[in-house]
């Protein structure tokens, strides 16, 4: 509740992170005889195990058969094969957020969220003695999206005319600089060269010039490039030294070659790497102004700390908030006298109250007014309640053949549920976050239904549409709501409203 520590809404949450990786989970198996061979995670399956592929299982050599996107199998058969395969990739980046950027000598670093796009385009078969090429065998695969967090460096347009002049492969130079980047990753931050991709373009449209792009190889990413861009300098200087100390001509796997390149490591220049790193860490050479859309790319997070949510207030005082409509209902019958929860729409409705946070006033509607009360309910710019959803829609749908499913709905408990994995009572929130209680509950609202006191009944049933927009206020101020978990502590429940 003090915002001072972080809770896990379930108790074993380890027990949810597969060890194959994340995204969705195939099964090899033995086309003969139908044996599990193991499995592999979404992202990796298009690389390893597409159909040609030659697969490793415990020191044994298959061959992939078949790869079946809708049951999420690979089929392989073993065999003795003198080659092995790579595969061929083309990939491409979106910058979707800019979270930081600085000046790192003579190149901009920036950290941010990216999308990444790949799409395996066929595999290479080379001999393993000799390490020959043999053949290139296209393939026909869907592209794999996923969004992750990244670094890149900006290489300033006069470092890229100077680099053509001097006759360089830019891109192969740029090229070699993502490899070597990565390869020097784990010297900065305690990881595998595996957990990492890079993409090197020499031109990017929201950049408006060349860049490297290095990111966390896991959707959602793992924390090691926002690490790394507190230390880009020193990245750069050592991979700088790396290269440069390297004794091989023009470029080999112990500075700039890839053993996971999708493009073969083709095309790389050392000579243009060495050229780059030196003027992005050449002291006082300042990278330029940058482009219009560069700056959009990196102002977005400014930007979006301007944006008001719904219910905060402008400069002005003013409320920037929809039309909402808050209610609840309480019934006549009970689910054991109607014959279960999935019966309520014979519950029948003793009273409803509406809240309208326009006219900031409630109204009572008893059986009779139904029709009324429904026809309500579909001039608000979203309707607000709690469990209205699962039970009070569908005891409204005995009065009318309206499909309730259409009316924009904020159904606070759903959406508790879907944060936590379980439920919690209004009253329990209302106690935790609001320091009030209910004043009755629904067993008692029938009871007082049997007795004629239809104004209790009302009175309670207008408490309860109070906290429920109390409830919505709160969240919706605080981006959270307070509740006691199981262990006693009071903790928050996140909410996005």
């Amino acid at each position: 509740g003090n915002g001072d520590q972080l809770f896990s809404s379930r108790k074993a949450p380890h027990r949810r992170v597969h060890l194959r990786g994340t995204g969705n989970s195939y099964t090899i198996i033995g086309s003969s005889d139908g044996e599990n061979k193991g499995e592999i995670d979404g992202l990796r399956v298009f690389k390893e195990t597409h159909p040609g592929a030659v697969y490793l299982h415990r020191g044994n050599t298959y061959l992939v058969d078949r790869l079946d996107l809708e049951t999420n199998t690979v089929s392989i058969t073993q065999a003795k094969v003198d080659y092995y395969t790579r595969a061929r990739a083309h990939k491409h980046t979106e910058i979707m957020t800019t979270y930081e950027a600085k000046q790192v000598a003579g190149t901009r670093v920036s950290a941010g969220k990216l999308k990444v796009t790949e799409q395996v385009t066929g595999f290479d078969r080379w001999r393993i003695r000799g390490r020959k090429h043999i053949n290139r065998v296209p393939l026909d695969l869907p592209e794999q999206t996923f969004e992750t967090d990244g670094i890149w460096f900006e290489i300033p347009s006069k470092v890229q005319a100077e680099a053509e002049t001097r006759r360089l492969h830019l891109m192969g130079g740029i090229h070699a600089m993502e490899h070597a980047v990565i390869g020097m990753f784990p010297l900065i931050v305690m990881t595998d060269r595996n957990d990492l991709g890079g993409i090197s373009i020499p031109h990017h449209p929201q950049v408006g010039t060349a860049a490297v792009f290095i990111y966390d190889g896991i959707p959602g990413g793992a924390g090691l490039c926002r690490q790394a861009f507190y230390r880009a300098g020193d990245l750069l200087d050592v991979t700088l030294k790396a290269i440069r100390t390297c004794p091989c001509e023009s470029g080999c796997p112990s500075c700039v070659h890839s053993p996971k390149c999708g493009s073969g490591n083709r095309p790389i220049d050392k000579a243009s790497a060495v050229f780059v790193l030196k003027k992005l860490l050449a002291k006082g050479q300042k990278a330029g102004e940058l482009p219009g859309n560069a700056r959009r790319a990196d102002d977005r997070k400014k930007t979006e700390s301007l944006v008001l949510k719904p219910g905060k207030r402008s400069q002005g005082g003013k409320a920037i908030m929809k039309r909402l409509g808050v209610f609840d209902l309480e019934t006549q019958r009970s689910a054991q006298e109607v014959g279960g929860w999935h019966r309520a729409d014979l519950m029948k409705v003793s009273c409803a109250v509406l809240y309208d946070s326009k006219e900031q006033v409630y109204r009572e509607y008893l059986e009779k007014d139904m029709p009324q009360f429904i026809e309500h309910l579909q001039q608000y710019d979203c309707v607000v309640g709690f469990n209205i959803k699962r039970f009070d829609y569908k005891v409204l749908s005995g009065y009318s053949d309206f499909d309730f499913g259409k009316l924009p709905t904020l159904d606070l408990l759903a959406e508790i549920h879907k944060q936590l994995g379980y439920r919690l009572s209004l009253d329990h929130l209302a106690k935790v976050t609001l320091g009030s209680k209910k004043s009755a509950d629904g067993l008692q609202a029938l009871r007082w239904w049997k007795q004629g006191k239809i104004r209790e009944i009302i009175d309670y049933c207008r408490q309860d549409v109070r906290i429920t927009w109390e409830i919505y206020c709160f969240g919706n101020e605080n981006g959270y709501l307070l509740f006691q978990n199981k262990a006693g502590n009071t903790v928050r429940v996140p909410v996005n409203w």
